[in-house]
């Protein structure tokens, strides 16, 4: 019977590692990308793809509104999902979240003014206004990043199979829907999409690590758990 738990700590511990690898890859690939797009090296597929996506006979309207679930309600989901596992009891983690989500819109900002790429289509209505440069889709990176680290909380959960299997595949599908659009509306090129999408691999990865079962982020003071009981209680009607 001692063999069976030995075995499920020893499979838990390989994915933890997993997840830790697959974040530095992750930033790797991220760190090479961008010194070519600094570099000004010509990646041959970016133009074309970018001519193909932006000469598709789809209605603007359709992508524009893609790209914008990429914005305000990303928004609203992350700051959510913070208060959520600050008043669950989480309070470790919503720490680690809100910093991890700062890093990411920090270095997305970074990145843009470090290789100081210009957008494929000047002038679109899709770019930010005071913001003319496209490398990395932010909307992609902070999609995977906001909506990766929701479904593997959701996949950790004790919610339905089906539930915690639809997370992961409503992000996958979300996330290249906005990468889709973004190329359509001409704001970025292939490779500002796959920036993106590196960034998002990493910070869910590091999410996952640092989160991991018996982890400092999951570990949690004695005093956050009778916090969280007195706020369910009162959000219930029954302070006492």
């Amino acid at each position: 019977m001692s063999a069976q738990p030995a075995s499920r700590n020893a499979d838990h511990s390989k994915a933890n590692a997993a997840w830790f690898i697959l974040a530095l890859i992750a930033i790797l690939g991220l760190v090479v990308l961008t010194a070519a797009v600094r570099a000004k090296v010509a990646f041959p597929f970016d133009q074309p793809l970018v001519a193909f996506a932006h000469g598709w006979n789809v209605d603007p309207n359709v992508w524009k509104a893609l790209s914008e679930t990429a914005n305000i309600p990303l928004i609203a989901i992350a700051a959510g999902f913070i208060v959520w596992l600050f008043v669950t009891g989480r309070r470790r983690e919503a720490l680690l979240v809100l910093l991890l989500f700062a890093a990411v819109t920090a270095s997305s900002e970074g990145l843009k003014q470090l290789t100081l790429r210009a957008r494929p289509v000047t002038g679109t209505a899709a770019g930010i206004p005071g913001v003319p440069y496209s490398y990395p889709s932010g909307h992609v990176l902070e999609a995977l990043s906001i909506l990766g680290t929701v479904a593997c909380r959701l996949w950790r959960s004790a919610l339905a199979l089906i539930v915690r299997i639809a997370a992961p595949a409503v992000v996958t599908i979300e996330v290249a829907l906005v990468g889709i659009a973004r190329l359509a509306l001409g704001a970025h090129y292939p490779t500002d999409i796959l920036a993106g999408l590196l960034g998002g691999i990493a910070a869910v990865g590091l999410y996952a690590w640092f989160t991991r079962p018996g982890s400092w982020a999951d570990r949690e003071p004695a005093e956050s758990h009778n916090v969280a009981a007195t706020l369910r209680r009162v959000l219930r009607g029954h302070p006492g």
